[in-house]
């Protein structure tokens, strides 16, 4: 009945089946696929587009049709239309989003009067374009789809452009959404509207991107395509090339820090779980970067990972890059914590029953254990990158890293104190750019002599393999230690090897591993 009363207008691929001409679009809307049968009905009159807002979880899973021609009101080409994927149908037009392979996800519907829907999966629409490029020198961002394809037509669409999806209010999300899109690329420029909610959102994004990378550029005109209508085209070009680096803020004068001077000085909210390392230390900060070190198998990542469980418990969102164990050894090991059960050690200690309560306990009204699923790989720029996205996308304030021998060890340098002294830069850098507390596990050179770590010998802070930059980074260095009388016991000593922040070294109490448990605790709680 509907082919009566409708006309078809032309054929394009069909969706459903994948044929490629077999979709029949009709001028009221409605399609149908000789191919498959299926039939969409008509959607132009129906699609209410002040109901269906771009931050609405709302969304018409059936895309609309529509066909690629230019846009002589904003002085695009139709090829410029057809790379993007903008396309028409009647009084609508049509940005349609794709994934990285190209698939089309969701699309932004315009009214004449200027109102926006969602049709499709609004979750999966990240910038823009974006599946256009990879990667590349130049990335530039614009506020709206037309400024995207307008920048990059006056360009030869030579650059990666990109727009974000729902304007200056989503730079933020979008930033964090894309993050590993934009480390792709070795320039970001932000070319926002040069309206007042544009230079806001501006500097918001600015804010989230890596130091350095980044730069804003300024238009003559409100924004890209208004410069382009206005016979400006080159002045989009100049823009690019004469965008100025992004410089935080963060210089301050001494006047301005009078009051902060005479404030009491906040106590740390987050403890170690071991008191006496904490009257030593005063907790644990960000900003700093803690080193763990022992001899071999004496307890090194034990002892890091009953501090995540700490944390955790605390409310603090953790990340784990574990890089000598899988991420389901990681996550059964604080369930383990959590349980009082040694079940990486022995499975058979708990039911499935009792590790999925004791999961759903441990994170019950807590916040999310984010792990780096590594597979094998250590590189470290990989791995400062991961860091990076974990601190701004996630928001996570500490990070536990286990441990830099295997982080270095897939560098090409064969020069380890070299590569380690790259590295410890890299992390101090990172910790103090991104404001998060940073938990390092190092190995230690064997001390000389017949007897090693293992064996009850004292650590001493010039062991720590590889270099002297481990010592020289870090803010708090500790050592876990036997008991030189009870080597073979479970019996361990925590010392403060350096403190930056107190001065105060020395023995920090001792902890005992409960081998049934997995536990290592201060021996108080044991005794």
């Amino acid at each position: 009945m509907l082919a009566v009363k409708s006309q078809e207008l032309r054929k394009e691929p069909c969706q459903n089946c994948g044929s490629s001409d077999a979709l029949g679009v009709y001028d009221d809307g409605h399609t149908h696929c000789y191919s498959c049968n299926k039939t969409t009905q008509p959607t132009l009159q129906k699609v209410d587009l002040k109901t269906i807002q771009p931050k609405s979880n709302t969304f018409k899973k059936d895309l609309l049709p529509g066909e690629v021609k230019s846009l002589k009101h904003r002085g695009l080409t139709e090829e410029t239309c057809r790379k993007f994927g903008y396309l028409c149908n009647r009084d609508l037009e049509i940005a349609v989003y794709r994934d990285k392979s190209g698939k089309a996800v969701a699309q932004k519907v315009r009214d004449k009067a200027k109102n926006f829907s969602i049709v499709g999966d609004a979750s999966k629409m990240t910038f823009y374009g974006s599946h256009l490029w990879n990667t590349g020198k130049k990335l530039v961002i614009a506020e709206g789809e037309i400024d995207a394809m307008t920048i990059s037509q006056v360009q030869g669409h030579k650059w990666a452009t990109v727009s974000l999806p729902t304007g200056a209010a989503s730079a933020a999300s979008s930033i964090k959404k894309n993050w590993d899109y934009i480390l792709g690329f070795d320039e970001i420029i932000l070319m926002f509207d040069m309206d007042d909610a544009g230079q806001k959102a501006v500097h918001i994004a600015a804010d989230l991107l890596p130091v350095g990378r980044v730069k804003i550029a300024r238009l003559p005109h409100k924004d890209a395509n208004e410069c382009l209508l206005k016979g400006k085209a080159d002045e989009i070009i100049t823009a690019i090339f004469q965008a100025r680096s992004f410089r935080p803020d963060g210089i301050i004068g001494s006047h301005d820090l009078k009051s902060e001077m005479l404030k009491e000085d906040e106590q740390s909210l987050v403890n170690y779980p071991y008191p006496r390392l904490n009257d030593i230390t005063k907790g644990l900060r960000t900003s700093e970067l803690v080193t763990v070190c022992a001899g071999s198998g004496i307890g090194k990542s034990t002892l890091v990972r009953e501090i995540a469980y700490s944390l955790h418990q605390s409310g603090e969102k953790i990340g784990m890059i574990m890089l000598e164990e899988s991420n389901r050894r990681t996550m059964l090991g604080l369930v383990g914590i959590h349980m009082s059960k040694n079940i990486t050690v022995d499975r058979s200690m708990a039911n499935q029953d009792e590790v999925n309560d004791a999961y759903e306990s441990m994170v019950k009204d807590k916040a999310e254990v984010f792990l780096y699923d590594h597979f094998g790989s250590s590189d470290v720029e990989l791995i400062c990158s991961r860091i990076q996205y974990m601190a701004k996308a996630l928001d996570i304030r500490w990070v536990i890293l286990d441990h830099i021998s295997i982080m270095i060890s897939g560098m090409d340098n064969g020069d380890e104190r070299k590569m380690i002294d790259r590295s410890m830069t890299k992390l101090r850098t990172l910790v103090q750019e991104l404001d998060i507390g940073l938990i390092l596990v190092s190995h230690l050179r064997r001390p000389e002599g017949d007897k090693g770590h293992e064996d009850g010998a004292k650590v001493r802070l010039g062991q720590l393999r590889g270099s002297h930059a481990i010592a020289q980074l870090s803010d708090i260095c500790l050592s876990l230690q036997v008991d030189p009388e009870d080597s073979d016991g479970d019996s361990r000593f925590i010392h403060v090897l350096k403190n930056r922040f107190t001065g105060e070294t020395g023995h920090a109490g001792g902890v005992s591993y409960n081998r049934d448990t997995g536990r290592l605790l201060p021996q108080s709680e044991i005794f």
